[in-house]
């Protein structure tokens, strides 16, 4: 794709991403059904210089730039469905498990909105793999020591401020692995340094800290200052920030009530940041004072919001919802070359 200074919509569907005309073609075009059942952009992470999403119900889509031996040049856009699996499960996580390692997502069976009389899904754990033409079945010993044959299932896989992996397995006491609204229910709370090794028991409040948002303070000094930057002119508030220095998705509280914002993070060169509903800021190292350059992105109609931010080279991609309540209607993502950016060198 090359994206310009108007904005590329695409929307999820059962075949994968797809181009529409407007963001205004997506009203409607969906039902809407509780999150943990509707596509949608559940994830993203970014390394390389690519940027990767997991899609709920759907697979893998990855963003890497593209140059064909004609010099033409662009950002190329890759599919990889997970099948009939994918589309009867939630994805629960997406993370790099260590380093130089292929992203991996979590799959699970979520009951809370919708009960279905399936087991928990194996194989629970799918890698992206760019040489593979669709999900690649992984392991992990931390998480392979709850089988699902057992009856158990991992819902939650996040990395925590102490450097640990937390994650939750949960089965029916008679390790049928059914509803847990039915009958007894066993679960557990772990934690682990790696996720080769077996994991240890936490209560649940440090199980509960470890989801809460970082404090500002816990960033990394280049992100610390940014992040205040984009929080100077508005209320403090919390960032989800996407960086290829992160294994998972992170969050940061500046403290108080202010908005929310999603973001990028190039280590040491800049920031990329936009609340839902659209406004953007842009901060770069070495700009007086950090100064951040403020613009929006393309506006959305009414109940509709951007839910995540990324870049590949000059390209801004950012996620939507369509979103009511607890339900989502059509989701997707946008890719488009803002004016404001244009030949400000940004370095990956």
């Amino acid at each position: 794709m090359r994206a310009g200074e108007f904005p590329l919509w695409f929307r999820f569907t059962e075949e994968g991403p797809v181009l529409i005309e407007t963001i205004e073609a997506a009203r409607y075009s969906a039902a809407l059904i509780p999150w943990p059942h509707a596509p949608h952009a559940g994830f993203m992470l970014a390394r390389d210089g690519e940027l990767l999403m997991a899609v709920n119900r759907d697979g893998f889509v990855r963003m890497s730039p593209w140059r064909a031996r004609d010099g033409t040049e662009g950002i190329g856009m890759y599919h990889v469905s997970g099948g009939g699996l994918w589309q009867q499960y939630t994805v629960g996580a997406f993370v790099l498990p260590a380093p130089g390692e292929n992203p991996v997502a979590l799959l699970y069976r979520n009951d809370w909105f919708l009960y279905r009389d399936i087991p928990p899904p194996s194989p629970r754990l799918w890698a992206f793999d760019a040489y593979s033409a669709e999900p690649v079945a992984f392991s992990l010993p931390s998480l392979d020591a709850f089988p699902p044959e057992e009856g158990w299932d991992l819902d939650v896989l996040r990395m925590g401020g102490s450097g640990h992996w937390y994650f939750r397995a949960g089965r029916n006491a008679d390790g049928e692995g059914a509803n847990e609204n039915e009958g007894r229910r066993e679960t557990r709370l772990l934690r682990t340094r790696s996720l080769e090794r077996e994991g240890e028991s936490v209560s649940l409040a440090a199980f509960h800290d470890a989801a809460r948002p970082r404090p500002l303070s816990d960033a990394p000094p280049p992100l610390r200052e940014k992040l205040a930057a984009a929080f100077a002119e508005t209320a403090p508030g919390f960032a989800h920030v996407v960086s290829p220095g992160f294994p998972d998705g992170r969050r940061f509280s500046a403290g108080g009530e202010g908005p929310e914002l999603y973001a990028f993070f190039s280590p040491g060169a800049f920031l990329l940041a936009a609340q839902p509903q659209g406004d953007a800021a842009y901060v770069e190292t070495g700009s007086p004072g950090l100064l951040p350059v403020r613009f929006s992105l393309p506006s959305l109609p009414e109940s509709f919001v951007y839910t995540g931010i990324g870049m590949v080279e000059d390209t801004v991609f950012a996620t939507w919802e369509e979103r009511v309540g607890f339900s989502i209607g059509a989701a997707g993502f946008m890719a488009i070359r803002p004016a404001e950016l244009a030949g400000r060198g940004i370095d990956f």
